[in-house]
Formats: C-alpha cells, structure tokens, sequence
C-alpha cells in the first residue's frame, strides 16, 4: 500500500472534525471565565444550533456576532474553533489559518491548544508556506516531546522538508515516526513512503542518511541504492564496495541476490578498464566471513577506498560469490575465461572450491592464485599459484624457534578432534622429532568441549589409579627435594603430585578455546609451561580472555597489525577508516595479492594470461605487509610467518 499523497490533507480533516467532536461534547463542562450578557449567550446558542444542523454560513455569521459582542467572552475560544472546523471543511484555508493563530496565541495554556498548533502548521503546508510550516512543527515538537500526536506532526514535518527539497531531513522525521508509531497500517504506509523517499535521494542525500539508517529496517534499502546510483554513473569500484557491504550485513534473499546482480552487472558494463582481475570468494554461506575479509582486503588495494584520482581506475574486478561450491567455482572459472580481458583470478578460499577452480583454471589456461591453505593444491597445474602459507609452513617455523633455537626437549599436544587438529598435531610431532626431542603426552577434545579436567588429569598422570611403587617413588622424589632436618607438613592422603613431563604443550585451536584451556592447568597445578599455539590464535581479545595464562606463549601468523612499520600501519589505518575494524591475515593477504597484479601490470607491458602467468613465476622485489612476496618452482609463495607472543597485556613479535 503506497502513502496517499493527500495525507496532510486527510489530517487536517481528522483534526478539524475531531475539534468539532471535542468541543460539542464537552460544551456544558466549560467552566465561565467572565459573566455573559443573556444577550451574548442567546447569539451563541443561535449560532450552535445553526452548526449543529449543518448550515455552516450561518453558523459563521452567529458565531462571528457572538465574537464582535464578547471577544473574551466565556464561549469565544469554542466560538473560535467552530469556524476553523466550518473554513477548514469548505477548504477555506485562507479564512481558517487567521483564526488558528488566534486560538494559538490567547489560549496558550488550553489542553486543545496543541491540536490547533498542528492544524496551523497543516494548514501552512496546504497554503505552500513550507518553511513556516516546517518551522512551526519543529517550534511545536521541541515544546510538546511526548504529546499523542507527535507521530502525525513528525509526518507533517516531514512533508514540508520533502517539499522544500530537504529530503534527508525528510528522511529522519519520517523515520521517527515510523518507530514510535504502534498502527500496524499507519507503520506500513510510513515504511513505503520512506521507501519512495530513498530512491528519489542523490548520492550525497543518501550518504548523508546512511550512517542514521545503519540498524534499522531501511539499511539494505539505502545501501542498494548508493550501489545502484554507483553503478548507473559508472563509478565500478564504487559500486562493488556499496553491493559488497550489502550482501555482507544482508547475506540472505532478497538483497545478497541483489548485491549479487550489481556486481555482475558493474562486470558486464565496465567496458573502459584496461585489465580486469576475476575474484572467486564465498561471499555468502558459511564462509562468507572469510570471504567478505579478503574482498575487503582486494578492494582496498585496487583503490576502491582512495581519493579522487588516486586509485587505479585502469583496473577493475569481476567479482562472484562461490559460495563454497566446488562446481559453482568451476563454472565460475569458465565464465571468466570466455571474457578476453580477465587476465587472472584471485581465489578460491575453501579446499573443495579450490581444487575445482584449479582444475578449470588449468584445463583453460587462467593464472589463477588461490588462498587456501589445502596442501597440494598447486599441483593442479602450472597455471595455480598460492599466496598463502600453509599449515606445514607455519608449524615448521614455530618448530625450528621452540626445539631448534630454544633447546626444548619435551612437549605435550592437546588437540580438537577435527581434521585441522589431527593433522596440525601431526605437523608438530613429527617436526619436532626431527629435532630429536620427543612428545610426552598426547590428549583429544570435542571441537565443542568447554571441561578439559580429564585430558589434563591424562597428561599429568592423574587420571588413572597409580600403582603403590610409583607412589612410593614419587613421595620419595618430592622429600628429597628438600634439605635434611627440614620440617614439612604432611599432604593431604587424597592429594597426588602431578607428572609434569613436559616443557611446553601444543593446542591447534581458535584463541576463544584457548582462552578455555589455559586456565585449567594451574588449577590442576601445572605451572611453568609454555603455550604454543597456531596461527588461529591471533586474536586481539586474546590477552584480554587469558593474557594472564598466556605469558610467554609462541604462535605463528602470516600478518601482525601491530607492527611498527610505516606500510603496515598506513594499511591498519586505511583498513579501519574504511570497514571501522581492524584486518586480519585473509584481508592482509588480499590487498598484498591484488597489490602484486598492480605491480606486474603497471608498466603496461603484460598483454596476455601468458605474460602473467610469466610475470608471476619471475617476480622478485614485491614486499606486502605480509611480507616479500615470490614463489618457488612449484607456485608456492616464498615467505615466512611472524612468530608472536603474549608479554603483559600485549601481543608482540618475538624478539
């Protein structure tokens, strides 16, 4: 149901005859300020019966008699409000705005006063004085914060500031009526009315109204818009980040398919950009955090965030929601390659989408540089490159700092039972047994567990009954410990020493588990381990969950936003301004991959899939904030993680 355009009109008819209503029923309450001639009062029931019947004209001469005898007479405000209601029905707007202003200024304390206040600012709008209506509504909103009809006088406003052209000013008091308004219909008029507004706004209008529409109802409807008024004038970029933070604050039907559509479209349309990179991401479904983040990531790096003139408007990206489908990846990768100017692809992230992207990829000939980290993927085909590390590189440098360079001998693995935890414990295993140290203990959780006392109690010898010797042998260990003729009090029977047998313990998991786990072994008096950990710990409320429990922890991670390095910290800020968070590693490693292309494709030299298939294998002197950048005779980026670790309340390199 589309907003009548007569509602101002409807308003004041519904005012006026709720005046008339008020007054005729409520006229023998009225208290006498004054003594009235029997001469007065015979002319005013003249002119009550005359309205009463319906002869207005002679109601308005009566009640105009009444007034010239008795200005302030006891009946003068009625007598007053009787007329609007006469004018305002015959559309007499001229004749009844006079006697609003009348009612308005001498009866200022009167509980109708508020009624006619509004009926003046209607009857202002309907004359064409919209800015003295709009005045006279704010005047009356700000004196009146939780009159009855603040919603209806919220709307008026709102019609007046459309009216002048104001239309995100429009667009607010619409909207403040639209949320306190508890009329299932009135809402729903309101709501499509806001919509109608929306699509008429320009783009600085609708910038001007975006921040204010973040978590309402009108959010998807105002950032469709920006990116359909991006796409229209051609800004592609533009369009791709407004259609990009739709499907990411809106990943379901309607709008994630309409985001999808712009960005399809922007691909089709953009006939003016000299190269044109595929981006395959999953950008809805389960992964479609990962994948928002690294598009983050590329867009930032293409320019889409810079300036006017800054960016690279000379490169633009064909960008398609995977959704994590590995067939969807590979049709995917076939409608890029039929599109000449598509000269490599940037993804997928999950194994599956990978493997099937790269198969495609390789069989059509496309550079495809994926960021999973499924080991083997590169060998698909010469035409997959990887800029991502993987597991076994990650595990193999945290290894050779702890057992190579530290001298640790002894290690415990607690690990989720999952595909990634078995085989990150068997990365670290087999990796620190080739230092000749060796793994003491060895415990499984439940991906979802949250009690880790039995696999702890396993670990330290606690779980199962101890024989009587061992007993005997640990109670001797811990009395010769001390010096002769010192005095100990006895432990209590029930208490058993822990078996620590281990320097350090392992725990592949996200940093919330680990924020989980840590605390529990000192309960269980071990003290004095180090915690390693995966690049899943990184996590800037790590310290603040177990920074405690953590001191000294090592793990590994492709990218460190806290680094004290210019490029990195330009990156953090820009990242910040533009998505209000900080990056992670899959945007880091985003922006450095689409920051590479731009670096091969700069001079104007690369023509062909060819040359940069060519240009990737060769490249050498590229330093992203993930690090320098090149890769190795099988495709794999040549670069090394950054070993972290918890000092204080903070996450540092490790020095």
């Amino acid at each position: 149901m589309i907003f009548p355009s007569c509602l101002v009109s409807r308003a004041i008819l519904t005012l006026a005859v709720g005046t008339a209503l008020f007054f005729s029923s409520c006229l023998p309450k009225t208290p006498p300020d004054a003594p009235t001639r029997p001469s007065d009062q015979a002319l005013f029931r003249e002119a009550e019966e005359s309205f009463l019947s319906g002869d207005g004209d002679r109601a308005l001469k009566g009640y105009q008699r009444y007034l010239d005898e008795a200005p302030l007479g006891d009946k003068a405000r009625i007598a007053l409000s009787r007329m609007v209601s006469i004018h305002t029905k015959a559309n007499r707007l001229h004749e009844a705005l006079p006697l609003l202003e009348r009612l308005v200024r001498d009866y200022p304390l009167h509980p109708e006063t508020p009624l006619a206040h509004v009926e003046m600012a209607a009857a202002l709008h309907r004359l064409g004085e919209r800015r003295r209506a709009s005045t006279v509504i704010e005047a009356w909103l700000e004196r009146y914060p939780s009159h009855p009809l603040r919603n209806e006088a919220l709307v008026l406003l709102g019609e007046s500031k459309e009216s002048l052209g104001e239309r995100p000013a429009a667009w607010i008091a619409y909207t403040n009526a639209w949320r306190s308004h508890d009329q299932p219909l009135r809402k729903l008029e309101l709501h499509e009315k806001i919509i109608l507004l929306i699509e008429t706004m320009d783009l600085s209008e609708l910038q001007e109204i975006r921040g204010r529409s973040s978590g309402t109802a009108f959010e998807p409807h105002v950032l469709y818009r920006i990116a359909s008024v991006h796409l229209k004038e051609r800004r592609f970029l533009e369009a791709y980040g407004a259609a990009t933070r739709l499907m990411q604050n809106f990943p379901h039907p309607p709008w994630a398919d309409l985001g999808r559509q712009v960005l399809e479209k922007g691909s089709r349309d953009q006939g003016a950009a000299r190269y044109l990179i595929g981006c395959l991401l999953p950008l809805s479904g389960p992964f479609a955090i990962y994948g928002e983040e690294v598009l983050n990531g590329i867009q930032l790096g293409a320019g889409f965030f810079s300036g006017p003139g800054e960016g690279d408007r000379g490169l633009e990206l064909f960008v398609r929601d995977t959704r994590g489908d590995a067939e969807l990846a590979s049709s995917q990768v076939e409608e890029m390659a039929s599109k000449e100017r598509i000269l490599a692809i940037i993804g997928p992230l999950t194994s599956k989408s990978a493997t099937a992207a790269a198969k495609k990829a390789q069989e059509l000939g496309v550079p495809l540089i994926t960021l999973t980290q499924k080991e083997g993927i590169t060998d698909e085909g010469n035409m997959v490159s990887r800029n991502f590390l993987t597991p076994a590189r990650e595990i193999s440098i945290l290894v050779d700092k702890v057992a190579g360079q530290m001298g640790l001998t002894r290690f415990a693995i607690l690990h989720p039972d999952n595909a990634y935890g078995r085989y990150l414990m068997n990365l670290f295993w087999d990796g620190i047994e080739g230092y000749g140290a060796a793994v003491t203990a060895v415990e499984s959780y439940k991906p979802a567990q949250t009690d880790f006392t039995a696999q702890i109690k396993k670990m330290i010898g606690l779980y199962h009954p101890r024989p009587e010797p061992l007993q005997q042998y640990m109670k001797g260990m811990k009395y010769s410990s001390y010096d002769v003729g010192t005095e100990l009090e006895p432990a209590p029977d029930e208490y058993q020493e822990p078996i620590v047998d281990f320097d350090a313990v392992f725990i592949p998991d996200s940093a919330e588990k680990v924020a989980l786990i840590s605390p529990q072994l000192p309960f269980h008096d071990v003290f004095n381990i180090r915690f390693l950990g995966s690049s899943l710990w990184q996590s800037r409320e790590l310290t603040g969950l177990a920074g405690d429990y953590l001191q000294g922890a090592i793990f590994p991670s492709t990218f460190f936003s806290g680094n004290d390095s210019d490029q990195i910290k330009q990156f953090v800020e820009s990242y910040r301004a533009a998505f209000g968070s900080y990056p992670g590693v899959l945007a880091a490693n985003g922006y450095d991959t689409i920051l590479l292309l731009k670096s091969l494709l700069k001079d104007g030299a690369l023509k062909t899939r060819q040359d940069i298939h060519g240009a990737l294998l060769t490249a050498r002197g590229f330093h992203g904030v993930t690090g320098h950048i090149a890769f190795d005779e099988n495709r794999e980026v040549m670069k090394d993680p950054v070993l972290l670790t918890i000092r204080g309340r903070k996450i540092l390199p490790v020095p």
